[in-house]
């Protein structure tokens, strides 16, 4: 989700009017949190698996780079000889029924945009559920009902889900807008109090931090890589990250941060015509009007979180930008080590 401009960061002596007149219940939320987080190292929820579950979360609202460093952190475990599985509450699905299984053929209508963005990318079975213990425990049961095993399973957010036991957590944070004005909800962008970061495994930042977190001793750089053009109707067709230089194209995201995918337009040389959406949008052919009204055909540039959600009624000339992410190999090393140790 976008977010307002109160929440981003401002001046030590200086709080927006905003967050001052929401304080008092951006308090309880931190005050809940922090009890919520007691209780679970308190008293640990079982574990309904014998693989070992690593959560990939955040501690602000909004996307911060998740989806991309599971697609990497799959490779990485994979190219180590570990069998994996992937659990996502499956936001923005209307599925009747849960838990449910994900395929490359999944109606994001039903389990949501990521997921069958992650499952196309990463090629590991997945399942979704808003309850993750049950997602898991479903996952495992089609997994071996195949003949299959998993040694891990990774969760894609629910860092704050305590009732789900794990192994491992990974939080990501948003490069460009860190933690925001650092404060909690609604006042600021955090679901509990930054001092979360000192319980957790490892941080990664999407994209180099704008804004040190001074709570955080090492911080592991993704980099996201573009690679090349996909048509959305025919993703077998690709352009060369040339192909729109010095040409008008209009571009659409309904990601977290659509600043960010719009500059990585314009560092290609693309003349960029934006129109923001909402995170996690559910496309129809109608969000589209406004490109009948224009004088001339120009292409249509999106990211691949959003052609998924529109290949029923693709365009010729409506492309997304494939990228790859990339951390560290000492970064990888650092992970499998200590889930060897488990």
């Amino acid at each position: 989700m976008s977010w307002p401009s109160f929440w981003l960061r401002a001046d030590h002596n200086h709080i927006a009017w905003q967050s001052r007149l929401l304080l008092p219940i951006s308090r309880l939320v931190c005050r809940v949190a922090r009890r919520r987080l007691q209780a679970f190292e308190t008293q640990h929820p079982p574990k309904v698996t014998e693989a070992k579950v690593i959560v990939v979360g955040n501690i602000v609202v909004g996307g911060s780079g998740k989806t991309p460093f599971i697609m990497w952190l799959v490779e990485q475990l994979q190219q180590q000889g570990f069998s994996c599985g992937i659990v996502s509450r499956g936001y923005g699905g209307k599925a009747k029924t849960w838990p449910q299984m994900v395929t490359p053929d999944s109606d994001p209508k039903w389990v949501g945009d990521e997921p069958v963005m992650l499952v196309k990318q990463a090629k590991v079975p997945m399942a979704v559920s808003p309850n993750r213990v049950e997602a898991i425990r479903y996952l495992e049961q089609n997994v071996k009902a195949l003949g299959g095993h998993l040694d891990v399973i990774i969760s894609d957010d629910g860092l704050q889900h305590y009732a789900m036991a794990r192994d491992m957590e990974i939080v990501m944070v948003d490069g460009e807008r860190g933690l925001g004005n650092g404060m909690c909800l609604p006042s600021g962008p955090l679901r509990e109090s930054k001092r979360r970061l000192k319980t957790v495994d490892f941080i990664v930042s999407n994209g180099t931090l704008r804004y040190p977190l001074a709570i955080a001793d090492t911080i592991e750089i993704m980099r996201l890589t573009p690679v090349c053009f996909r048509n959305v109707k025919h993703p077998e067709k690709t352009l060369s990250l040339e192909a729109f230089k010095n040409q008008a194209v209009n571009a659409i995201a309904g990601i977290g941060n659509p600043a960010r995918f719009y500059r990585a337009l314009n560092r290609l040389g693309a003349i960029v015509e934006s129109r923001d959406f909402a995170d996690h949008q559910a496309y129809q052919p109608k969000d589209f009007s406004w490109l009948k009204q224009q004088k001339e055909a120009i292409p249509l540039l999106m990211t691949e979180k959003d052609a998924v959600k529109c290949v029923a009624f693709a365009e010729d000339d409506w492309w997304y930008l494939e990228i790859k992410p990339q951390c560290s190999q000492p970064f990888a090393e650092q992970i499998i080590k200590k889930l060897r140790r488990l």
